[in-house]
């Protein structure tokens, strides 16, 4: 517990930075890029940034592309599997909610459930593609409020049948779903 307590303050010195050093910082000047063609990201002067030869909006609308194919992936992956193996998951949410009110609902829950995992991650990806023609992120929050929904959805399902760390496993996404959110324009 001691050795903790020293690592904890060497680490709190550590991330604090002296007067001088912050002053020092806050002197340097940023230059253009020393490779201006070859660069994969840099910002031009009106705020833009080129990340592979596409101009982004900002680095907001940057992150809301990079959580949007997080989700995506997590959410397609996740609706196919249900798709493919439709049986093992119908086993398997009979078996996770057979002492609960939902048990006589879980083939239609499992079907609403996959249709808004993958319309989620589809409109994600949709955005994706749409905000690097347009610079409109309109269709990466469309997915989000989906994603955000099924995630709602998979919690309720997950406390009603009593599975505590199944529920505690979903705030992490729902949480950065709502950062993107409200990252919005």
């Amino acid at each position: 517990m001691k050795n903790l307590f020293f690592i904890a303050v060497a680490v709190i010195f550590h991330a604090i930075p002296v007067y001088g050093q912050v002053q020092g910082i806050q002197e340097i000047k940023v230059s253009e890029p020393i490779i201006g063609s070859t660069t994969l990201v840099y910002e031009d002067s009106d705020d833009h940034i080129r990340f592979l030869g596409i101009e982004i909006k900002d680095h907001t609308v940057l992150c809301q592309i990079l959580i949007a194919l997080f989700l995506a992936i997590a959410f397609l992956q996740s609706g196919f599997d249900k798709i493919i193996d439709r049986q093992g998951n119908l086993d398997f949410f009979d078996k996770h909610f057979e002492r609960s009110l939902l048990k006589p609902f879980t083939s239609i829950a499992l079907s609403i459930l996959t249709l808004m995992e993958i319309c989620g991650g589809l409109l994600c990806v949709f955005g994706v593609i749409y905000v690097l023609k347009t610079n409109d992120t309109i269709y990466i929050f469309y997915g989000l409020l989906v994603i955000a929904f099924t995630i709602l959805l998979l919690f309720f399902g997950q406390r009603v049948s009593k599975d505590y760390i199944g529920a505690a496993d979903l705030v992490p996404y729902f949480i950065l779903t709502m950062i993107a959110i409200m990252s919005m324009d």
